[in-house]
């Protein structure tokens, strides 16, 4: 059942932690992980006369964050899109006191109250199915919280979670197609519905990316490291899910990963991936960013399935349908239920999706002794096909643990690397070595151990591997600006030219180059970053 999946998603989490460069942080991860789990069972087994309760909490959940939204953001040193909201927020800030809170991202702030504001009317709807009518108390609560929730919603100016309230409405609009007379006697299945659910979501989120997420940038001020957009994110992450596919990279590991190894820098440039399931495969591996999303299509099938067959109340159904579509649409572009004290979160929808007996529904099929030893034959075959393959990917994958432990634990206020922690790299180096022996062109193992190369000095050899990474991944920044300086630091000028002409903050760092490799005594050094500059100078003034 989904237990399995569950107790993956716990487990790789603490091998998560353990792969963390940075302990306190993944501890703190581990348990807010911890509490996801126990939510979600907590809200599985609730029984149905609860439900009326949960949604009211939940539904306070998303009012107490538009209050603190209230309370907290800064209209005037980080404006919103709109100038009506940052007149309507610098107003606030004026006859607000003065909490000295850490405020909320507003696309966070959005995204958790598109996903609990509708809680708010299954109450209704109960009192309306038992002809009772509420208490005035209850309007008044109710007309106050959708308002501060609605008010947020607006200040906040997501475009993702715009996008993705309308393709939850679209999932109605489906029902409502498939329900017409003349579609709905051609349509005998149970299972249309829930399958239109899928692939419909699916198409959005192909649109999404094919779209809207190639355009706009993620970052207010100018950017030196690409077009900032969504999209270019997601294709950057994504090498780092194969960096560390076995065990992942380690509980909130993202910012130091993609600073360190993408765009080979030594401070903070971006939190995470502003893509839910993409965050967990990278922290978790793939068989915990698996487990999340065959999590949230199960979670999709079953309270679709629930709706067209009337297995449970219709209305919490499409309540917590809703609240699912808009959670994945948006979890596309932002991520929230993986980030920070909203981890807590990352499974509250899925336990609604199988509360009571609906969790039955979506059990793993008994299979017989001759299907099931088919299977692990097929695998087994699998894997002694590929088994030196998969030893190199371990051994990369254990390598970049190690490299990352070294090279980030001070992240970001180590600055960088230097010839001072070669030592420490042995151990790295080794299990790297070892990946390159099951695997000659691993281009994890080649990158790391291109730059781990660079801080002995030993750029000849840099190159060497490097060049095969390349081979593997042309589009890599990462390794890219590597190999540009390691041609650089060689003398060859047109090499380093063609190669850090794609990094445009290469100018900015080759003239504190010239001033660093003098102090470290190496003239030679200097005068190279002195004259790759001039060269950068005048092909790009």
């Amino acid at each position: 059942s989904t237990d399995w999946l569950i107790l993956v998603f716990l487990v790789t989490a603490w091998l998560g932690y353990w792969a963390a460069y940075d302990s306190d942080v993944a501890w703190n991860k581990a348990w807010l992980i911890v509490t996801a789990v126990l939510l979600y069972y907590c809200l599985r087994e609730q029984p149905k006369e609860n439900l009326i309760w949960v949604s009211v909490i939940l539904f306070c959940l998303g009012v107490g964050v538009s209050f603190y939204y209230f309370l907290t953001y800064d209209f005037i040193s980080a404006p919103r899109r709109i100038d009506v909201v940052n007149n309507i927020g610098r107003w606030f800030m004026k006859i607000r006191p003065q909490t000295g809170w850490t405020s909320i991202h507003p696309n966070y702030v959005a995204g958790v109250v598109a996903v609990t504001m509708p809680f708010i009317f299954f109450p209704f709807l109960k009192f309306k199915e038992g002809n009772v009518h509420p208490p005035v108390l209850f309007y008044v609560f109710a007309a106050t919280g959708l308002s501060a929730t609605g008010l947020a919603l607006v200040m906040a100016t997501s475009r993702g979670v715009a996008m993705a309230i309308l393709s939850g409405a679209g999932v109605w609009l489906l029902w409502r197609l498939i329900h017409l007379s003349g579609i709905k006697r051609r349509i005998q299945s149970r299972a249309v519905f829930p399958f239109l659910v899928l692939i419909y979501l699916l198409t959005v989120i192909a649109t999404l990316y094919i779209g809207p997420a190639k355009s706009g940038s993620v970052f207010t001020d100018t950017y030196f490291y690409g077009t900032g957009s969504r999209a270019e994110l997601f294709g950057r992450s994504m090498y780092l899910v194969l960096d560390y596919p076995i065990v992942g990279g380690g509980l909130g590991a993202f910012p130091g990963l993609y600073s360190q190894y993408l765009l080979n820098i030594p401070f903070f440039n971006v939190v995470n991936s502003h893509n839910l399931f993409l965050d967990v495969a990278i922290e978790q591996g793939l068989l915990g960013g698996l487990s999340l999303a065959i999590l949230y299509v199960a979670s999709l099938w079953v309270a679709a399935d629930s709706i067209a067959n009337r297995n449970s109340d219709r209305a919490f159904g499409w309540i917590v349908l809703f609240s699912l579509a808009v959670a994945i649409i948006h979890g596309m572009v932002d991520d929230y239920l993986y980030n920070g004290i909203g981890s807590i979160l990352s499974l509250f929808l899925v336990g609604l999706a199988f509360n009571g007996n609906q969790v039955n529904k979506f059990v793993v099929r008994r299979l017989d002794f001759r299907t099931a030893g088919a299977i692990f034959l097929i695998w087994a075959a699998i894997v002694m096909v590929n088994l030196n393959l998969l030893r190199s990917i371990w051994y990369a994958n254990l390598g970049a643990i190690q490299q990352a432990k070294v090279e980030l634990k001070s992240f970001p206020d180590a600055g960088w690397a230097g010839y001072n922690i070669v030592s420490q790299l042995d151990e790295a180096s080794s299990t790297l070595q070892m990946s390159l022996q099951f695997d000659p062109e691993n281009r994890t193992a080649n990158q790391r151990l291109g730059m781990i190369a660079m801080l002995r000095h030993e750029f000849e050899s840099a190159v060497v591997f490097l060049e095969v990474a390349h081979l593997q991944a042309p589009g890599h920044r990462g390794i890219i600006k590597s190999l540009g300086y390691s041609y650089a630091w060689l003398g060859d000028l047109g090499n380093a030219e063609l190669f850090l002409s794609q990094t445009p903050e290469a100018k900015e760092e080759l003239d504190v180059y010239i001033w660093w490799w003098d102090a470290q005594g190496r003239k030679d050094l200097s005068e190279k970053a002195s004259l790759i500059l001039d060269v950068l100078n005048e092909a790009s003034p």
